[in-house]
């Protein structure tokens, strides 16, 4: 599975509010809706609860029905048809629960907010079946098993695997669809903290550059100017170490990677970083090998230095402010101090 996003929002394509995907959906095919493609048809009817290609995927597995057989997704409904929808994915390919501990800073009836453990990718997918912060989440919460997608219950948003930080995760369908729209009409305010190589120049500043899929290396994302879509970061520095800088950044879109791609763009990666830093982060490696063959004090390090430090959004059933902060992992204070002592 390619878990990579620095703050990827996911679709609205859940229930909406009080539905559980456990219970198959039963329709009655009128005269008027014959002749139509089954899955425009089922789009029409289940959107925005669920997408499209989410449905069509169902189709294909088999997991809708047409008057208790599996057809195509072309396939033309016709009059007095009884079309069954079972969202649930089969026994054998439901996540599992876990006893993985983490932490968590708040949660009611409808949501949670948590620290993601850093180096757990979010939800089960291909390669990756176990062991999961979905896994871990349905041990603490198994309510959450009929909460949206059965393959990412409870997600609202993804971080990447070393990305370290603060996550929502819905307890209730309810909190679930209004909290993905929250992410998607950019309602959020979210802020991350990441150690960069190099001296950035400005104090602070937008980065408005579009991203698009790298189509060399499509497990990595790119600036794209002409087919890229919108993406927009800005970024404060916090404080300037020798060589490196300190910054606060805060996402205004969602896209995959953004804050990496764009700082990376700046010429100024984020330390570590093996995807966007490899030719410029090659200065962080030279330092800690000059220092070691010196005998002086390194530190270690290995993973991209950025940390979803505080999400801000509105509690999607009483309308409170939610407001939560997450200090640095460990291994970035020991960063941190490291640069610091280079003076």
């Amino acid at each position: 599975m390619n878990e990579t996003a620095d703050d990827e929002e996911m679709k609205a394509d859940e229930p909406a509010a009080g539905t559980a995907v456990a219970a198959p959906l039963r329709f009655r095919v009128t005269a008027e809706e014959a002749g139509e493609r089954l899955d425009r048809w089922l789009g029409n009817k289940l959107r925005p609860q669920w997408s499209r290609s989410f449905l069509v995927g169902r189709i294909e597995e088999g997991a809708v029905r047409v008057d208790g057989r599996a057809v195509r997704p072309s396939h033309p409904i016709a009059v007095g048809e009884e079309i069954v929808f079972d969202p649930a994915p089969p026994p054998d390919k439901a996540p599992q629960a876990e006893a993985i501990p983490f932490h968590v800073f708040y949660e009611d009836d409808h949501l949670a907010v948590i620290r993601k453990p850093l180096g757990m990718v979010v939800h089960p997918g291909a390669g990756t079946t176990s062991g999961t912060l979905v896994n871990a989440l349905l041990h603490r919460w198994p309510q959450i098993a009929t909460v949206g997608v059965p393959e990412r219950p409870g997600i609202v948003h993804r971080l990447d695997r070393d990305t370290s930080g603060l996550m929502v995760v819905a307890l209730s369908n309810t909190a679930r669809y209004k909290l993905v729209l929250q992410w998607k009409n950019r309602q959020v305010k979210k802020e991350y903290r990441a150690i960069v190589v190099g001296k950035i120049a400005l104090q602070s500043d937008y980065i408005d550059l579009p991203l698009g899929q790298d189509p060399k290396h499509p497990e990595r994302q790119r600036v794209d100017v002409a087919g890229g879509k919108p993406s927009s970061t800005f970024y404060e520095v916090l404080e300037r170490l020798p060589g490196f800088t300190y910054v606060r950044c805060s996402p205004l879109t969602g896209r995959t990677h953004q804050i990496r791609v764009h700082l990376a763009h700046l010429g100024h990666p984020c330390v570590a970083d093996p995807l966007y830093g490899r030719q410029v982060g090659q200065q962080f490696r030279r330092l800690l090998d000059q220092r070691e063959r010196a005998g002086l004090s390194t530190v270690d390090f290995r993973r991209q230095a950025l940390h979803a430090y505080r999400l801000r959004f509105t509690h999607p059933v009483d309308g409170r402010e939610i407001d939560h902060e997450c200090p640095l992992e460990e291994d970035m204070e020991r960063l941190l101090a490291f640069l610091r002592g280079l003076r």
